[in-house]
């Protein structure tokens, strides 16, 4: 392993700690404030919005902040579409898992199943 590669997992374990810390010492503070019901609806609201900040953070560093190209982006539009990014390819070939026919369509244009297995 490289040097440049042990400062980065430093820093990176050096962050998670950091926002662990900040996460369990506003826990605590919620629970020492609310009862019991809210403030365990509080926490886990807390934990949720802090993961959506996190994961929205690093997207953006992946991306170098340009938010077309993050890969949060890339998997909500995988989502959305119906059937992925892959289906869109033209030079992807299916083969089904059922009768072994080759296709480039979503389900089998033989048996109709659309159990497939990318092929060359």
């Amino acid at each position: 392993m490289n040097k440049l590669s042990q400062n980065d997992n430093m820093r990176s374990l050096g962050s998670s700690l950091t926002w662990m810390g900040i996460s369990l010492a506003i826990s605590i503070a919620i629970s020492f404030i609310l009862p019991f019901p809210w403030s365990l609806a509080a926490v886990i609201g807390l934990f949720l919005l802090l993961d959506f900040y996190l994961i929205r953070k690093a997207s953006r560093r992946m991306s170098n902040g340009y938010r077309e190209n993050s890969k949060f982006d890339s998997l909500l539009s995988f989502f959305n579409s119906g059937e992925g990014r892959m289906a869109n390819n033209p030079s992807l070939k299916y083969c089904c898992i059922s009768c072994g026919a080759q296709h480039k369509q979503i389900s089998c244009p033989k048996c109709g199943s659309k159990m497939k297995r990318v092929g060359s």
